[in-house]
């Protein structure tokens, strides 16, 4: 008897998944390094001059030069950096004089918090909506929901921002135009970012659902006479999970990256508007620590995905490991 490929077994599946994980992220890290690299000006000069209220001498900026260890060549620069970015230690802000790691830990948990209440918004509604497409006949209810699940993937988030401030904020005051006082601040930058999401997933759902739904077992099971909502749920979903939580995982990551926009438009002190704040002042220290962070969630949303899908069906853990 044959024994099981080690890619394809659950343990060696999961190791490869790791390995592979550990080097997209270190990846990620040297780029996210590269900026101090590319970026113009010189660190310890602005830190100098940020210290002494004023152009900083040649004996400053040296100081501080060799305090940060910028004195060092570029690859010992990264270890030092990679081993303190993994204790949180992101060094010193070139913008504020302080601890940057405190500052982006301040701001992470307003946008985890913005993240997870428009991902949810995306799930339930883009699962809702798509099962509903996949389910429903040709008709009016049918059109309208793939015509809605288009409007809202088609239109910019800044725009659909606009739309929301015009009619929520300035005609029905419902809400407050920006700014994070209270739950009903919440409403609209969940909103823009959530209902993008929820568009792409309806159609991947109502899509893969349909498919799962022709298939030979569930007309089987509509003669044995199981109800619809149970096809859906025993003998559809389970069929259609793979691609829909690839693409879940996807459009929840990528709202990592609209929330730089939503956070700046709606003025919320967010990592998105840090990390725009440092970019602005050419902060690299605030400016990197933010890219890795951002992007260290996307990148971890996304194989988090990877592994669930190979867990749930062998076939694409196959797949995978060739």
């Amino acid at each position: 008897m044959k024994a099981p490929d080690r890619l394809t077994t659950t343990g060696g599946y999961v190791a490869r998944w790791a390995l592979d994980t550990a080097g997209v992220l270190l990846a990620m890290s040297i780029g996210t390094f590269a900026l101090v690299l590319l970026a113009r000006g010189d660190p310890a000069a602005m830190l100098a001059a940020t210290r002494a209220g004023r152009p900083a001498t040649p004996e400053q900026i040296q100081a501080v030069r060799v305090e940060l260890g910028l004195d060092a060549s570029a690859p010992i620069r990264y270890v030092r950096w990679l081993a303190h970015a993994c204790t949180g230690d992101f060094g010193v802000s070139l913008r504020t004089n302080t601890p940057v790691g405190p500052e982006v830990a301040d701001r992470l948990g307003v946008t985890l918090g913005l993240v997870a209440g428009s991902a949810l918004i995306a799930v339930v509604v883009g699962l809702a909506a798509g099962v509903a497409g996949a389910v429903l006949q040709r008709g009016v209810l049918r059109g309208a929901l793939r015509v809605g699940a288009l409007l809202v993937t088609s239109v910019p988030g800044f725009w659909l921002s606009y739309l929301l401030v015009l009619a929520l904020a300035l005609r029905l005051r419902l809400v407050p135009t920006s700014g994070m006082a209270g739950l009903e601040t919440w409403i609209m930058p969940m909103a823009v970012l959530g209902l993008p999401a929820a568009g792409a997933l309806s159609r991947v759902v109502a899509v893969t659902l349909r498919e799962a739904l022709d298939q030979p077992y569930v007309r089987a099971a509509q003669a044995r006479g199981s109800g619809p909502l149970s096809i859906v749920l025993r003998d559809g979903l389970p069929n259609a999970a793979g691609p829909i939580l690839s693409v879940a995982a996807f459009a929840v990551g990528g709202l990592l990256v609209g929330v730089v926009v939503i956070e700046q438009i709606f003025a919320w002190p967010g990592l998105g508007a840090y990390l725009v704040h440092a970019a602005g002042s050419r902060d690299v220290p605030a400016l990197q620590a933010a890219t890795l962070v951002m992007g260290g969630g996307f990148i971890l949303v996304n194989r988090c995905a990877d592994v669930l899908q190979g867990l749930i069906d062998p076939r694409s853990r196959r797949r995978w490991a060739g």
